[in-house]
């Protein structure tokens, strides 16, 4: 192993009174503790256990040769020691006899006046000891370069109990310790010199100046760095967290969900005897030559071989692109390619799903669920990670490791969102770098990620790129409207693949091409005679379609023409009026999408671009308020999905995308449908040379010297600004502050069945105030009753005059039904007033 000759500290020949220091006290039994050296030992076995496990080995070894190019042998054994040691010295300032006597009752040290603080005395007791290492090592460059890491370290093991904010603030905690905290009253038992003030400021600021020059000289340096500081700080917390967990619950941890060779072997055979697979193998032994298909599973089959064929050509890249259109089976193609990349690669021991939206989970799941239905081995070992689904129980009691296994996500097949990815990969909380660890030879399968502000698509796409490279991960980036991201990157990158060479051969076939048409309806006059001539073109549709839908890029606005269609709608054929925005729970949005998929209900779906969010219907006609070409194509998605008539799009404009795409390119006009060469490359699914035209322009955009320009990303990172990258990095901005509202009322949730929200607020409310029950059973049993929460959850932008209780950040209304019209939570009753556009999106 990497660490296997590692020089750790003797904790014997500098700490005195060490057999008489405890590192644990037992919440429940206060004469059961847990010695310091047995904490120190347990982290660092774990630490060695999680090395193993997932065999990081390899990951250590690129981190070292990207960041110690040309470096003696010498310099990199002390880097090596000095990341070893990160672990093993993590909790050395718990000799501190203020912990001692106030979080561990120590009688010895009963008459201490010192404050318990323990983390800063480890990181500057570990700076003394490396210090005086480093100090022998001749070049005063390699000198000056070691110290950077060794002050990075004994950053992370100060923040190892909280999470990563700015090291340039700590250069000063650090140099003010030895005035602040004397030897006598703070570590009377170190048993070794220490550093002064004067020394460590002098070089803390000189191996920030050296190490600033190795950045300018390497553009990728900032972040090998950064990623080498989040994966130590997720490491050492794991260790730290599985050790604290066993002592204190009795709780071994000796699996972290892997993928091993057993499953792969029963993910490859349940995928071979896959009813879709087993036409696809069908279809190989004997392809259309000729261009002559007579339907569209035919393409869906070419484009699951093409993918296979070109990534068995060539398994040495980090990140794959799988373009394919609408409605070619990229989910199906996507879990074939997974598959080969498991087996590809005996260190790759995880599979993450990431997808947008938690419509988007579900379903996957479910496809799932369809595809290893007969093996139980593999459906237990698949896991969702969302706000929406309980914790998974290992076994009916064992509340601490199903928590363990949540928090760490130990599982070896993860189906998780956009937004937990990425608290994984720039989150600066324990309970957000606790997985990245875990992320480390895996595949990830990102859907849809250009869906998210791509005034961060440059600083996302450089990310990946080191990440997937450092930490042995294969990526699949897939979707219909796929940007060519590596156009992003100022250098030139052998990571990428294109999975489908000759993306014109689907795009332009007519079973994909022609499957939807589109037109531009000009809507004239202010609203009301917008909502009429809208109006009347459904009530003209009305007679050949069955099944139509309206989307409105607000809530605002599909509200009112709800209310419009029932007030003035000529329903000759017999359609239903329905609506579908953000205001709708769980329940009514399963009820609308049966309706959809019902052959025999006619229906009129109104709608937000919440309907483009994965949701499973297949609609005969669409009205579209356009905004941006991925939100069209999208939509699109939404009609004709079975190929079984002639689909149409009807795109008009009565409202501005501009307040819910700022700072997107895309909704700038020429980027639009406003312009007919926009309106030409949708008809011809030139997503290419969309997408060409839009990553000039955010490259354009990137140049510019402003808070948002790549020059000011790059200065953050290599000043290791960690909470400023997070903010950065987040795919939603909080741009307006929103409450949390319990609106309590009965819902019908089948014929003759409720579910009272009273009962449930009161299920949640005795689970959260019950003391009696362990941390870990409380977890398991709220992840469970939000099941339910969430069938009366609102998002608001305002608190609410009169609720009847505040739990956490939660407000109770009991007499929710006031807020309820046509059986709908409705934004203008609940706040009073008329609701802005700005704030009723979706």
């Amino acid at each position: 192993m990497y660490f296997d000759s590692v020089n750790l500290f003797k904790t014997e020949d500098f700490i005195n009174n060490l057999n008489n220091m405890y590192a644990h006290r037992d919440r429940n039994d206060e004469s059961r503790r847990e010695k310091l050296n047995c904490h120190i030992e347990l982290t660092y076995r774990y630490f060695e256990f999680i090395c193993r496990q997932k065999n990081l080995s390899d990951v250590f070894f690129r981190l070292e040769k990207n960041i110690l190019k040309h470096k003696s042998e010498e310099v990199i054994n002390l880097w090596k020691e000095m990341l070893a040691n990160t672990v093993y010295m993590h909790d050395m300032g718990k000799i501190n006899p203020g912990f001692q006597w106030i979080n561990m009752l120590n009688e010895l040290y009963k008459d201490t006046e010192a404050e318990k603080e323990h983390s800063l005395l480890g990181a500057y007791i570990y700076v003394s000891y490396f210090s005086k290492k480093i100090d022998k090592i001749h070049k005063r460059h390699d000198r000056f370069y070691l110290k950077y890491f060794m002050y990075l370290n004994s950053y992370i093991i100060s923040r190892h109990h909280g999470i990563l904010i700015d090291i340039k603030n700590y250069e000063e905690l650090l140099s003010d310790f030895p005035e602040k905290y004397s030897k006598e009253k703070y570590y009377p038992d170190l048993n070794m010199d220490t550093s002064g003030k004067v020394y460590i400021f002098n070089s803390f600021s000189n191996s920030r100046k050296n190490v600033k020059d190795c950045l300018n000289e390497d553009d990728r340096l900032g972040f090998y760095i950064y990623i080498y500081s989040k994966l130590i700080f997720s490491i050492l917390t794991a260790s730290d967290y599985y050790a604290t967990s066993e002592f204190m619950n009795g709780e071994k941890v000796d699996d972290l969900g892997l993928v091993n060779e057993n499953l792969k072997r029963k993910f490859s055979e349940d995928i071979d005897k896959y009813s879709i697979m087993q036409s696809v193998r069908e279809y190989e032994k004997n392809p259309v030559h000729d261009e002559m298909y007579t339907n569209i599973n035919q393409l869906r089959s070419e484009i699951t071989l093409e993918a296979e064929k070109n990534y068995l050509k060539d398994k040495s890249k980090n990140i794959y692109y799988l373009e394919a259109p609408t409605g070619a089976g990229k989910t199906v193609t996507s879990i074939n390619l997974a598959r080969l990349m498991l087996n590809s690669d005996e260190k790759i021991n995880k599979l993450f799903y990431v997808f947008p939206f938690n419509t988007l989970v579900e379903q996957t799941e479910a496809e799932f669920m369809k595809i290893f239905k007969d093996d139980e081995n593999i459906i237990k070992n698949i896991s969702v990670i969302n706000s929406l689904t309980p914790i998974k129980t290992i076994d009916e009691e064992d509340y601490e490791k199903s928590l363990l296994n949540r928090i760490f996500v130990n599982y070896p097949f993860v189906i998780t969102t956009h937004v937990g990815l990425f608290n994984f990969l720039f989150g600066t909380s324990r309970e957000e770098c606790f997985p990245l660890v875990n992320m480390c030879n895996s595949v990830i399968i990102l859907d849809e990620i250009q869906s998210y502000k791509n005034d961060i698509w440059k600083e996302i796409i450089n990310f990946l790129d080191v990440y997937s490279e450092i930490l042995n991960i294969r990526v699949i980036i897939m979707s219909a409207t796929l940007p060519r991201f590596n156009k992003l990157i100022d250098y030139e990158s052998e990571n990428f693949a294109y999975l489908i060479q000759n993306r014109k051969h689907y795009f332009e076939n007519p079973y994909f091409m022609n499957r939807v048409k589109f037109e531009m309806l000009n809507l004239k006059g202010e609203i009301k005679e917008q909502f009429k001539s809208l109006m009347e073109d459904i009530e003209l549709e009305g007679k050949d379609n069955n099944k139509i839908l309206i989307e409105f890029i607000f809530r605002k606005r599909a509200d009112e023409f709800y209310d419009y269609m029932n007030e003035n709608f000529h329903n000759e054929y017999g359609h239903k009026i329905v609506i579908m925005t953000s205001d709708d729970n769980k329940v009514d949005r399963k009820k609308i999408v049966g309706m959809a998929k019902d052959e025999n209900t006619k229906l009129i779906l109104i709608a937000t671009q919440i309907i483009e969010a994965g949701i499973d219907i297949d609609m005969d006609i669409g009205y579209k308020n356009i905004s941006i070409m991925d939100a069209e194509e999208q939509f699109m998605g939404r009609i004709n999905r079975s190929y079984l008539r002639n689909g149409k799009v009807k795109f008009f404009k009565i409202d501005d995308c501009a307040d819910i795409y700022k700072g997107d390119v895309r909704k700038e006009k020429e980027f639009t449908l406003l312009e007919d060469d926009i309106k030409d490359i949708l008809m011809r699914k030139d997503f290419e040379e969309y997408y060409k035209r839009v990553i000039d322009k955010i490259n354009v955009k990137k140049r510019e010297f402003n808070d948002r320009g790549y020059a000011h990303f790059i200065s953050q990172l290599n000043s290791l600004d960690f909470k400023e990258l997070e903010k950065r990095m987040k795919l939603i901005d909080d741009d307006q502050k929103e409450y949390t509202v319990f609106i309590s009322r009965d819902i019908e949730i089948r014929k003759d069945e409720f579910i009272s929200g009273c009962d449930v607020w009161t299920s949640y409310k005795k689970v959260l105030m019950d003391n009696s029950i362990g941390y870990a059973e409380k977890r398991v049993k709220l992840s469970e009753i939000n099941l339910l929460l969430n069938y009366f959850i609102y998002r608001v932008k305002k608190i609410p005059d009169q609720y009847n209780e505040l739990l956490g950040d939660i407000y109770y209304i009991s007499d929710g039904e006031k807020y309820i019209k046509n059986g709908r939570f409705n934004q203008d009753i609940f706040t009073g007033k008329k609701v802005d556009a700005a704030n009723i999106i979706l």
